[in-house]
């Protein structure tokens, strides 16, 4: 059997299309899955929320599944003025009890919240206090 021009040029291509398919939808990633680029870190490490943190934010919505609130994250509290919080970051918060989402409830989304938020043990961002001035 003897393969002419036409047969080269179809058998290259058809080794082409094999091997593109083979790769096809494996491109790699710059950053392996399960690790974030360093820059991330310190955004993590605010939202743990390991300790008692001032913080506030604008009401955003009611959780549909949840007795909590979707807030957007404006401002930290540092321990001496607040600091805004560059980067656009909205989280969910349970409510220290049913009182407090009574209260949630009768604002109007975009109210401006200042609260002191901290993980609890089962691993949700709660509100431990409202600050006065809500």
């Amino acid at each position: 059997m003897r393969l002419t021009h036409r047969g080269w040029i179809l058998g290259g291509f058809l080794v082409l299309v094999l091997s593109s398919q083979s790769t096809f939808g494996q491109e790699t990633l710059p950053v392996p899955p399960g690790d974030q680029p360093r820059e991330f870190d310190p955004i993590i490490q605010k939202m743990k929320f390991d300790k008692p943190t001032r913080i506030a934010g604008r009401l955003r919505s009611f959780d549909g599944y949840e007795e909590a609130i979707w807030i957007d994250w404006t401002h930290v509290h540092d321990g001496t003025r607040w600091r805004e919080v560059r980067n656009e970051i909205m989280f969910k918060v349970l409510p220290r009890d049913a009182g407090m989402m009574d209260f949630f409830r009768a604002l109007k989304l975009g109210a401006t919240l200042h609260m002191t938020v901290q993980m609890d043990q089962g691993g949700n961002r709660r509100v431990v206090s409202l600050d006065e001035r809500n």
